[in-house]
């Protein structure tokens, strides 16, 4: 099946665009290869589920982006490719166009035009999940504060005015591994049960915790991972007990 293919227009320039890629791809657990000849970002091995490959290249604020799935036969060794489309490996294939959509909707956010303000006081630090760059796009504003830049002259203009840019911010994944870890105590009466919800749980809770809800992921991640040792516990018990 064909790769998924898309082409679209930011209007940003390309260190910003390659900024938030980054840090996007980052947080959900990618990592940056060359796979075959193409420098691509990959998540996964195929020890559990099919390994996830997004390739993201852009030119004057055009992005091109391609994703797809391989079959894996063992782990690292991959046969044929999948697009998003397609009954087959559905819910896999959901969870890797919901990323896609979700790096496009951060390519795709506004940004105010650039000027030049007066900036006598300290500037604040951004909203959480957000960071500025300078209006040119090339560099990240610190996130503390900011003196002001003085000139021969005293005005201490501020030679551009720092531009918000949304990045990504997965909270949610904090606040699933939480509910998946509290979940996990069924793992006392249904081992099986519970050793796959604690799974989940610290997978959620791993990338959680480079969200805003850092605290909540973290107790998502070691309420899981307790649950999970309860459960394996109760499965070897009750492994033992159906053979005595």
């Amino acid at each position: 099946m064909a790769r998924y293919i898309v082409d679209f227009e930011t209007s940003k320039p390309d260190d910003m665009i390659r900024y938030i890629t980054e840090d996007f791809f980052s947080k959900e657990g990618f990592t940056l290869v060359d796979f075959k000849g193409e420098v691509v970002w990959k998540k996964g091995t195929g020890m559990m589920t099919a390994p996830q490959f997004v390739k993201v290249s852009s030119l004057s604020g055009r992005v091109h982006l391609e994703a797809w799935m391989k079959n894996a036969i063992l782990p690292g060794v991959y046969v044929g490719e999948m697009g998003l489309d397609g009954a087959y490996g559905w819910a896999v294939k959901k969870v890797l166009k919901d990323r896609v959509n979700t790096l496009t909707a951060l390519l795709l956010q506004g940004a105010p035009a650039a000027a030049a303000v007066p900036a006598p006081v300290m500037a604040g630090p951004p909203a959480p999940g957000a960071v500025s760059f300078d209006a040119a796009g090339e560099m990240p504003v610190p996130a503390g504060p900011v003196e002001a830049i003085s000139y021969a002259d005293g005005t201490g203009i501020y030679p551009t005015a720092p531009v918000p840019v949304a990045v990504h911010d997965p909270k949610g994944k904090a606040v699933a591994s939480l509910i998946l870890g509290l979940v996990s105590v069924i793992g006392c009466i249904w081992p099986f049960a519970g050793i796959v919800t604690a799974i989940l749980g610290i997978i959620t809770g791993l990338t959680g915790r480079k969200s805003t809800a850092k605290t909540m992921a973290t107790a998502g991640l070691v309420i899981s991972i307790v649950f999970l040792i309860v459960s394996v516990v109760d499965y070897v018990f009750y492994f033992l007990l159906l053979l005595s």
